[in-house]
């Protein structure tokens, strides 16, 4: 059974944010037609190398060992259509997910969200982020983010509080959804964000990838589930 297209246009805008983070934080990065590599130590909660076209096995293979022997063995990888296998060489799958889909038209917007514009907002986003359950010693989104047209940060604010977020990212043929949180426990964020986001670009499917409960939640909200990835790594890689 062939890979659904919609999880390969996923994958794709997946590593157009992936690509927006490196650039603000003046990490280098190299985007292959089959993967987004990362030359430097990527962020936090970022892979070293994400797949983006099946069927390149070799070739990720010779990615890999290349980055292990930079990174001293220490690796990420996304392997977005779960094609690898990695156990022997030290990778071991820290969580499984699905890509999501959602077609336009389908929900109007959400009241009470309002884009992040500033960079006293953008700080009380990421701390409210944090405490929802991502934490960093860092700061994770630089301020330039702001400027980017094809990035935009979403927040519910209740009593000048942002309480929900999450983040957009534009590309040709889709709008992503990630970073969806809620600093209290709710059963409707992720529906809700994803109207937020509907709203950014109308014309736009929405694509983006979940697991655990909050796959659930996306079904609920109108999402199809495209295909599967795995999230895989290694403290030591052997190649």
């Amino acid at each position: 059974m062939g890979v659904d297209s919609r999880a390969i246009i996923a994958a794709g805008n997946n590593a157009d944010l992936y690509a927006a983070m490196f650039a603000s934080r003046g990490l280098d990065y190299q985007r292959l037609p089959y993967a987004f590599v990362g030359l430097d130590l990527p962020p936090p909660y970022y892979s070293n190398l994400t797949v983006l076209a099946p069927g390149h096995a070799d070739e990720i293979m010779a990615q890999l060992g290349w980055l292990a022997t930079k990174f001293t063995g220490a690796i990420g990888l996304k392997d977005s259509f779960g094609e690898l296998e990695l156990q022997a060489n030290g990778f071991e799958t820290l969580f499984g997910a699905s890509w999501i889909w959602r077609d336009p038209g389908l929900q109007t917007c959400q009241s009470g969200w309002e884009r992040i514009e500033s960079e006293a907002d953008l700080e009380l986003w990421e701390a409210a982020w944090n405490q929802a359950g991502s934490p960093s010693s860092n700061r994770l989104f630089a301020p330039g983010l702001l400027d980017r047209k094809d990035i935009v940060f979403l927040g519910y604010r209740v009593n000048g509080a942002i309480e929900a977020g999450c983040i957009a990212n534009i590309s040709e043929k889709c709008i992503g959804l990630s970073n969806v949180f809620a600093r209290a426990p709710s059963q409707d964020v992720f529906a809700q964000a994803a109207a937020a986001v509907a709203c950014v670009a109308p014309h736009l499917p929405i694509a983006g990838y979940e697991s655990g409960d909050d796959i659930c939640h996306a079904l609920k909200a109108g999402f199809l589930t495209v295909g599967d990835l795995r999230i895989l790594v290694a403290k030591a890689a052997r190649f």
